[in-house]
């Protein structure tokens, strides 16, 4: 406390007074201005540093991410899809080849509170087991591409892309339009057409590796919407009253929750996968501004709302959305920076010889969902640079008519895609 104090009173004094300096200033003024300061000033408590891991479960450390991610989406469009996991893949692939035990690879590892790097490792490879799926439901991809500027790759970090993420290896002129070309069409394939193009132009001279993930989703419901009861619907939007093609279901029983901002409901696919479907609980309120307004803990809270099962009347749109931005901020946002830092970065373990960093790290990804399903998918890259019960009851109206958040959940958990719908028009 004592040591704020000070220097917050040393600020007051060389700004406020400008000509005057500490030692021209007599001790009995000095205690009149320490005690104005007191009285005045909410001097804040000096409080120790604690770990992130420390304080959050892994599950509250996952949704904190999801929670930052959806936020800082929301900050540029109205209608947003992303995928917290494939950013996940790509910044595992890039903690793998930070330097053992050094603050890039913690504040990396923080992120999804693991506690080293072997217990990523582990994880990555559980989550390549469960994401590819021989029914070809869910499936996802790694690629990295060196430039031939890129004198050697670590042969340990190249053995490792392989065994734990089973990535392809490309060599690659990164600023040339053939290379433009090439992983665009490496994306288009592995999400099924679905993201045509995640570049548009070459990167630049300092770019040394392209890291890169796909994520493909391509699942039915346990309840299929009929067809014959989809009608034109007033949906109450941002840009005003739309009509536009809803789907109806009445009667089945769902997951329902109700937290502090938001009621939910969850919606099965035929593997386990679910989708969890949020609408606000005050009609008159605008989505964008909860979610704004809220802290990533409160946001995590919603989505981790107890839910219990209930006889629900299900009214919701059929919605294609696509998005595609920068995860640097957000990232750094939530405690990464060494690893944005062209002269600290530490990544020897991927290239000795090369002062390498992250320069960018982008994301595109697109949803279409049905009375059918949904089909989803997703790319990130990192540039290294330089159930039946008798219905007695009255059902639950879920009548999702205006902005509402989603979110894709595997079945064990991992949050595929999430997203916000607000308007349907331009």
């Amino acid at each position: 406390m004592k040591r704020v104090l000070a220097m917050l009173l040393s600020t007051s004094i060389l700004t406020g007074c400008g000509l005057f300096t500490s030692r021209q200033i007599d001790e009995e003024r000095l205690e009149t201005i320490k005690s104005e300061a007191t009285t005045q000033m909410e001097v804040p408590e000096v409080t120790e540093f604690i770990p992130i891991e420390a304080v959050y479960t892994a599950e509250e450390i996952s949704g904190n991410f999801n929670a930052a991610f959806i936020k800082e989406a929301l900050k540029n469009e109205d209608n947003v899809i992303v995928s917290p996991l494939s950013a996940k893949m790509v910044v595992n692939i890039a903690a793998m080849g930070a330097d053992e035990n050094s603050v890039t690879q913690q504040e990396l590892l923080n992120l999804f509170g693991y506690e080293s790097i072997n217990e990523m490792k582990n994880d990555s490879k559980n989550l390549m087991d469960e994401l590819n799926r021989e029914n070809g439901t869910l499936t996802t991809s790694n690629s990295y591409w060196k430039s031939d500027k890129l004198a050697e790759i670590n042969p340990d970090y190249a053995e490792q892309l392989e065994a734990v993420f089973r990535a392809e290896s490309y060599d690659a002129d990164l600023i040339s339009a053939k290379f433009v070309n090439d992983l665009n069409s490496w994306v288009d394939k592995n999400t099924n057409g679905l993201i045509p193009k995640l570049l548009n132009q070459p990167l630049d001279e300092s770019a040394r590796l392209a890291l890169v993930n796909t994520l493909y989703f391509n699942n039915e419901w346990v309840h299929k919407f009929d067809s014959y009861s989809t009608r034109d619907k007033e949906f109450y939007g941002n840009n005003g009253t739309e009509t536009v093609p809803t789907m109806h279901q009445y009667e089945i029983y769902l997951q329902y929750g109700e937290g502090n901002k938001f009621r939910s409901i969850t919606m099965p696919y035929c593997d386990d996968s679910v989708m969890n479907i949020y609408l606000p609980k005050d009609e008159d309120v605008n989505i964008a501004d909860i979610i704004s307004e809220m802290s990533l803990d409160k946001l995590t809270e919603e989505f981790n709302v107890m839910r219990t099962e209930e006889m629900v009347d299900i009214v919701m749109p059929k919605f294609e959305c696509d998005y595609s931005g920068s995860l640097k901020e957000m990232l750094q946002l939530l405690g990464v920076n060494k690893a944005f830092d062209p002269l600290g970065a530490e990544f020897n373990a991927m290239a000795e010889n090369e002062q390498l960093y992250i320069s960018s790290i982008i994301q595109a990804a697109k949803i279409k969902c049905d009375e059918e399903g949904t089909e989803a998918a997703a790319a990130t890259m990192a540039v290294m640079a330089c159930g039946a019960a008798p219905m007695e009851e009255q059902p639950i109206e879920f009548i999702v008519d205006r902005p509402f958040m989603y979110e894709i959940k595997s079945p064990s958990g991992e949050t595929l895609f999430m997203g916000v719908i607000q308007n349907f028009s331009n």
